[in-house]
């Protein structure tokens, strides 16, 4: 039985991440030829790639600063092809996510966004001029939030963000459709990333605000970014799928 992402290339920004490394292996596993990239966690990064080439699979990592434009372009400009695109790069910073309005400073706006929402943006922009040109085509698939979504009462970036992310992946999808799918995944309260920022009280007033009562996992993620980046999901464009349990 073919493997569905069987010889495709696959980018992955944020590899170093929880979810991002899920997703990683699991196209690997898949089939995939995956380029995954991180900018802080190189030893993270180092890990993963070691542990697929143990299991023959292929996962290279790149180092890339999502947020430098200059970075994105000359890494792209080295790739020339990519069949599918995961934008699960992300800023994280515990400062950041738990102030309130009066404490968030105009520097920590433009570090969230410049990371979530449009380095985001530069990595489709990029993938798509060379999925395009290879008239081959792809997916990409971008990472909103629940929270971007229903709104939330902390990280008032990152949320905001989020919420750029749904909107973008609406309009990209329409502007490189045919050729290019574009769609988005939005977590909810994962066991991963931010989520191991609170202690077990915390953890247990999160899972039991989805109808599931409980939290999700990073593979469980990496399953809806599978369905969308493979031919699984070829009339779906333009939607941000949530993977929250039913909050």
């Amino acid at each position: 039985m073919k493997k569905l992402l069987e010889g495709k290339v696959c980018i992955v920004t944020g590899v170093s991440g929880d979810i991002g490394s899920s997703v990683a292996e699991l196209f690997a596993m898949e089939g995939g030829k995956v380029i995954g990239t991180y900018n802080k966690n190189r030893e993270k990064g180092l890990a993963i790639a070691e542990k697929a080439k143990k299991q023959g699979l292929s996962i290279n990592i790149v180092k890339v600063d999502v947020s430098r434009e200059n970075e994105v372009k000359n890494f792209f400009e080295k790739v020339k092809r990519v069949d599918v695109l995961v934008n699960a790069a992300g800023h994280s910073d515990k400062r950041v996510w738990f102030s309130n309005p009066e404490q968030i400073k105009y520097e920590d706006w433009i570090e969230v966004l410049s990371i979530d929402l449009i380095g985001m943006f530069s990595c489709c922009r990029e993938a798509a001029k060379i999925m395009l040109s290879n008239k081959a085509g792809g997916s990409i698939v971008n990472f909103s939030s629940a929270a971007g979504i229903t709104g939330h009462t902390e990280g008032f970036p990152y949320t905001a963000a989020k919420a750029g992310v749904a909107a973008i992946t609406k309009s990209l999808a329409y502007y490189y459709a045919p050729q290019v799918r574009v769609n988005a995944v939005a977590p909810g309260n994962i066991d991963a990333g931010s989520i191991k920022w609170y202690d077990e009280n915390g953890k247990r007033l999160l899972a039991n605000e989805s109808a599931l009562r409980r939290l999700g996992s990073a593979d469980e993620v990496a399953k809806a970014v599978l369905f969308l980046a493979s031919d699984m999901s070829s009339f779906i464009n333009g939607q941000t799928i949530l993977v929250d349990g039913g909050i």
